[in-house]
């Protein structure tokens, strides 16, 4: 294996807990030992048979420089997955550093290291749904699954009608990937319950679907059928097959995903649907959108 070495690239980031650090971006010193396989491009002296290594820079400055994260730990583990899956690294070694955080050191600093075993959890695609100040919740909801899960990819946003009770303003929906090693059940109490709560999620005993600040469902895990926790919930979500505001941006993340019970696609399934009232909203999240 060859190694690729990136550095010390010093970016700027929102990094930290303290209330001195919350909206202040701080300094942090980047490095990466990228493996891969070159022994064509120095038999060849061909750039094209060569690791573009200023892609992979770009996109993990862009990234960086529109992250809010607690820890080194977290923004760490996020770059890393960003050169596995994004551009298929097979081996990552991520060094950050934060100049000047503890007195009488130069630094502090993590090491990790990952390779694509490392990221064989579970894959799973979540529906998000706001009609109550919904830019402001649908953006304060990506926020946190970014804190407490790894968030692979989001679809576009929709603006939606209400579905079951009418006398509501329109929704915005879309969908987001992630990866998670915890089972649906710990994910839905650990980090869907959580988000609902700090959103104010409130739910109306006598109108299922009345306005909501924020809805967060689990609509697909890797491409299994089960059902989980006490109500019971069920995935695949019901919804996927009645409702375009669910289907469609879920087709738009994985379009040729095969519904594990019908067996078709769901860019088929979302065919088959009539979105004719949807409108696709352009808004930025600062994340790595289709």
């Amino acid at each position: 294996m060859d190694i690729i070495e990136v550095r010390n690239l010093r970016l700027r980031a929102i990094i930290g807990f303290s209330s001195h650090e919350l909206d202040m971006p701080q300094d942090i010193v980047l490095s990466l030992r990228i493996g891969l396989e070159e022994r064509r491009a120095g038999e060849t002296d061909d750039p094209n048979d060569a690791f573009n290594y200023r892609t992979i820079v770009k996109a993990i400055i862009q990234f960086v420089e529109a992250s809010r994260f607690a820890l080194l730990e977290k923004l760490a583990e996020e770059i890393a997955r960003l050169a596995v899956f994004d551009f298929k690294a097979p081996h990552i070694e991520v060094s950050v550093d934060k100049p000047g955080a503890l007195r009488r050191s130069d630094s502090v600093g993590i090491h990790v290291v990952r390779r694509p075993r490392d990221y064989q959890g579970n894959i799973a695609y979540l529906s998000l749904g706001s009609n109550i100040s919904p830019k402001a919740n649908i953006a304060e909801a990506l926020i946190r699954l970014r804190r407490y899960t790894t968030v692979l990819r989001v679809s576009p946003v929709y603006l939606s009608p209400p579905q079951g009770f009418h006398e509501q303003e329109h929704f915005l929906n879309m969908a987001v990937k992630i990866h998670t090693w915890r089972s649906p059940a710990e994910f839905k109490s650990a980090v869907i319950d959580r988000i609902e709560t700090e959103l104010h999620r409130a739910r109306d005993p006598q109108n299922k679907d009345a306005p909501r600040t924020i809805d967060l469902d689990i609509s697909l895990w890797n491409d299994e059928v089960l059902e989980y926790g006490s109500k019971p919930w069920y995935i695949p979500d019901g919804e996927i097959t009645r409702f375009a505001h669910v289907a469609v941006p879920l087709a738009d993340l994985a379009p040729d995903y095969v519904h594990p019970v019908e067996g078709k696609s769901l860019r088929e399934v979302a065919d088959a649907l009539d979105y004719k009232q949807m409108q696709r909203i352009n808004l930025d999240f600062g994340l790595r959108a289709l």
